[in-house]
């Protein structure tokens, strides 16, 4: 009797077996076809609830960006079965609803029960990295170097995590130790790039920029820093071929606008240095650098009217540094005659920024100028030899003159001054 019951109950779980196969192959059709709505009914139907009919289901729920239903599913379905594949996915489903913190805590119960999957090892340092964890990240990237020392990820990783560390040599050569691994590695090639621009290592940046452009001529991060490196090497119309390939590339950004503005301004051809700023304005009205480089274009265009303009909205959205502003309205108000405010301007400028000794000279001499009272420009002259001797030979011989002058001046007029 015993024997014919276990026998009985073998058939109805073979045929449920057969039965749930059966459903899996329509679910499987109607996904092909699209229809995951009758999909997920057939499977709510579904009797009795498997694993697999819960992560089934979960899965589909996660296909189709539901997540926090797909989430509900997989714990269902991990009540039943203690499935590391499912728990993988798990982690990927926190991760995708912003719950980092379970994720990690995920992955690192199953790092913790087996340390063979890879996989799940890179994805905890991925994440740990993430959250700034950056020495326990690199122990991770470290263990799984380990495992397969020829994967150039794994240095770029660990270079990753001595960035956040503060550890710039050590970061560098873990990026040149990618590089070594796959010359065609760009996010190390691109790392290294920066790495030697800072070091200004001028060869070895142009090199690896030039590298990254061989592989990936349409690149937009080695674009922009080709870009960057000849214009700061002042080949201005080489600069423009790749900010141009940017344009193409439909990258847009104030940046490159004002370098194309800045590149066409060295150039001497105004209208097209206009042309960018006023690119880089609509782009961020409140940039007050393009306001002051439109107002040096005007400035040197003899439009003094418009010059004035845009130094004034300059001014307006100006951080405290504002000090080449009120210093250039002050020149422009000189060349006017008008020196009373432009006495006012290069006090502005000088109070702004107390190591501008261009505006503390023009100050003095302006005030010489307009000043009967000669005491007046004598301070600030004197002011001037004492703070900024050593930073312009000219401007000091003339300082270090009128000094003398105007104490010889009150001297015969019976008064010593200091």
């Amino acid at each position: 009797m015993k024997k014919i019951v276990i026998t009985l109950l073998l058939v109805i779980v073979a045929l449920k077996t057969e039965a749930q196969s059966s459903v899996f192959s329509v679910v499987d059709s109607l996904l092909l076809k699209g229809n995951y709505q009758k999909a997920l009914i057939l499977l709510e139907n579904t009797q009795p609830k498997t694993f697999t009919v819960l992560e089934k289901t979960a899965n589909i729920y996660q296909t189709v960006g539901n997540e926090n239903k797909a989430l509900a599913y997989l714990n269902k379905a991990l009540e039943i079965e203690n499935s590391e594949a499912a728990k993988v996915k798990l982690a990927q489903l926190y991760l995708a609803i912003g719950l980092t913190s379970k994720a990690i805590e995920t992955y690192e119960v199953l790092i913790a029960q087996d340390t063979s999957n890879l996989l799940v090892v890179n994805s905890l340092g991925k994440l740990y990295l993430s959250q700034n964890q950056s020495k326990r990240a690199e122990k991770l990237f470290r263990f799984l170097q380990s495992k397969d020392p020829e994967n150039p990820n794994y240095p770029y990783q660990i270079g990753e995590c001595l960035d956040k560390q503060n550890k710039f040599h050590e970061m560098g050569q873990s990026y040149l130790n990618a590089y070594k691994l796959d010359t065609l590695h760009l996010k190390s090639i691109f790392e290294l790039a920066k790495f030697f621009k800072t070091l200004r290592f001028q060869d070895s940046t142009t090199l690896f920029i030039n590298k990254g452009l061989q592989i990936d001529s349409s690149n937009i991060n080695f674009n922009q820093l080709k870009a960057n490196d000849l214009y700061f090497s002042k080949d201005f119309k080489n600069t423009l071929t790749y900010l141009k390939k940017l344009d193409s590339l439909n990258y847009v950004s104030v940046s490159t606008y004002e370098m194309a503005g800045m590149c066409y301004y060295n150039l001497q051809d105004f209208d097209l240095a206009e042309k960018y700023f006023k690119k880089a304005i609509r782009l961020d009205p409140s940039d007050y650098n393009i306001y002051y480089r439109l107002a040096s274009l005007y400035y040197d265009k003899k439009d003094y009217k418009l010059a004035k303009f845009y130094l004034i909205q300059s001014i307006g959205t100006a951080k405290p540094d504002i000090d080449r502003q009120y210093f250039l309205m002050g020149i422009m108000l000189k060349e006017e005659q008008n020196l009373k405010e432009a006495i006012e301007n290069f006090e502005k400028s000088y109070q702004n920024n107390y190591k501008n000794y261009k505006a503390l000279f023009e100050l003095a001499v302006t005030s010489d100028a307009y000043y009967e009272d000669k005491k007046i420009a004598l301070k600030r002259f004197q002011q001037y030899v004492t703070k900024f001797k050593g930073n312009d030979e000219k401007m000091t011989i003339y300082a270090d003159g009128r000094i003398q002058e105007i104490k010889k001046q009150y001297f015969l007029e019976g008064e010593i001054v200091d």
